[in-house]
């Protein structure tokens, strides 16, 4: 026979392990957005498991954000790199952006192109623009709520887009993908405001430090419908985007 206070134990340690997922989602929305995001990265989760998951979890941060967010009075974006303009954007009339065959779920594995490389100056590749010789900043083309982040790339690891950040923009179900970055300055969780500054621009990334690749970032646009994001092309918004 078990003691009664044992067993008592037990059932409390059963029901927290029961609601600790739901809990977690409801005080960590976007610690959970990361978790979810590293198993659709490295295909560890099935297409329709991530879907309804991505679809809750969606609409805790819209709740979240509503209640501590900041609303844009100005609607346009801020240009991501600082210093820069439309100018930097490879390819002739946005031609860079190819979305076919591109599938969110597909993770590290996508195909396609879905997002536009928005190039530094900087020939030597030693990741400093040539005329200021400075670090260029990332900056957030919204306010938003930074959902994932990767650090510490390196050239023996397989994620292509090197140190990124993923950024939710709830009011508009948005998502605002930045990579090849060399440092990071944000943490998942933490609320962001249009113009700042997120990181510097790299090299990191499967084919973004080799030697024939100029230094750039590459930027993403994701809108969501029902926890399927699916990339939407920013090249008129980056035309009429803030500069800093």
């Amino acid at each position: 026979m078990i003691p009664r206070r044992i067993e008592l134990l037990l059932s409390t340690l059963l029901i927290l392990f029961l609601f600790v997922p739901i809990s977690l989602s409801q005080n960590d929305p976007a610690g959970e957005w990361h978790l979810l995001y590293i198993k659709i990265r490295d295909r560890l989760i099935s297409k329709e498991e991530a879907q309804e998951r991505l679809k809750t979890l969606e609409a805790i941060l819209r709740e979240v954000y509503s209640k501590t967010g900041k609303s844009e009075k100005d609607d346009r974006l801020c240009f991501p790199l600082k210093g820069y303009s439309f100018h930097s954007i490879g390819g002739k009339g946005g031609s860079g952006y190819q979305a076919q065959g591109y599938d969110f779920f597909d993770g590290n594995d996508h195909t396609g192109h879905p997002g536009h490389d928005l190039f530094i100056r900087d020939k030597n590749q030693d990741g400093l623009d040539d005329m200021t010789g400075k670090p260029v900043g990332v900056l957030s083309v919204c306010s938003g709520i930074v959902v994932s982040i990767n650090l510490n790339w390196a050239p023996s690891s397989p994620i292509r887009g090197g140190n990124y950040i993923w950024i939710c923009e709830p009011i508009k179900n948005r998502y605002y993908y930045y990579a090849h970055l060399d440092e990071i300055f944000v943490r998942v969780g933490q609320m962001v405001s249009k113009g700042d500054r997120l990181g510097i621009v790299g090299r990191t990334g499967v084919k973004a430090y080799l030697r024939h690749s100029p230094t750039h970032l590459h930027f993403v646009a994701h809108q969501s419908m029902d926890g399927y994001p699916k990339p939407i092309n920013p090249y008129i918004e980056l035309l009429r985007a803030n500069q800093e």
